[in-house]
């Protein structure tokens, strides 16, 4: 991997704090494949490779939880082509309205080829944004508006997305990155692993105290 600095984009604080931010990022050397990238913590975002406290999900070891297994059968998924559509975007503001995101994803930054739809009687209610490799699948969003609760739809589309990577002889599912209380619920799927920056861990406790610690941090985005 080459690794690029952006001073540019990039920011710092050096009179109330000691930070630097020069938005790194990576670029896959001649001959090196996605799968090896992904192996060593790197995840693909809008065009670049981002080495992230990346998380995964090892399809041999899952297993959905028995509440998920029931709540799946009112579900019906298709994998299908990511296409733009009002009701796909209606849904994608719902998404981020609902979390309450101050950082700005744009729409064209979810086309990643594939999507899997998750609909009930014939709505969609949600749907993952999906990227195939050779051996493995890379989901870079989930979007659902949230108004039913009660669906666990997050945990159904973990389902689903390991299910597919199951018949296409993936090993992996990577699921982005683990950072604060909102992505501590991805150390609950089995087969759970996240990259430590050095190697592919499975301690729970560990990934979670981190999490927590990522609340406490104070970063200023003032100057992005």
């Amino acid at each position: 991997m080459i690794v690029v600095f952006d001073h540019i984009n990039g920011f710092g604080k050096v009179s109330d704090q000691d930070f630097i931010f020069s938005q790194p990022h990576g670029v896959l050397e001649p001959g090196e494949t996605p799968e090896e990238a992904l192996e060593q913590g790197w995840i693909p975002w809008d065009g670049a490779w981002y080495n992230l406290r990346s998380v995964r999900i090892d399809v041999s070891e899952y297993k959905p939880h028995k509440t998920t297994r029931r709540l799946s059968k009112k579900v019906t998924a298709l994998h299908q082509e990511f296409k733009d559509s009002p009701e796909l975007r209606d849904l994608y503001q719902k998404y981020c309205d609902y979390r309450g995101y101050k950082r700005t994803i744009t729409w064209e930054q979810l086309f990643t080829g594939h999507m899997i739809g998750y609909y009930i009687d014939g709505e969609i209610k949600a749907y993952s944004t999906v990227e195939h490799f050779h051996s493995v699948m890379v989901a870079t969003q989930f979007v659902w508006d949230y108004k039913e609760p009660e669906l666990s739809l997050g945990k159904v589309a973990q389902m689903y997305e390991c299910v597919l990577a199951a018949s296409s002889s993936y090993t992996h599912v990577y699921i982005l990155g683990g950072y604060e209380k909102c992505c501590m619920y991805k150390s609950d799927f089995y087969g759970f692993e996240w990259w430590t920056g050095t190697e592919w861990s499975k301690d729970k406790e560990l990934y979670k105290r981190l999490c927590e610690r990522d609340e406490k941090a104070i970063v200023s985005y003032d100057d992005i």
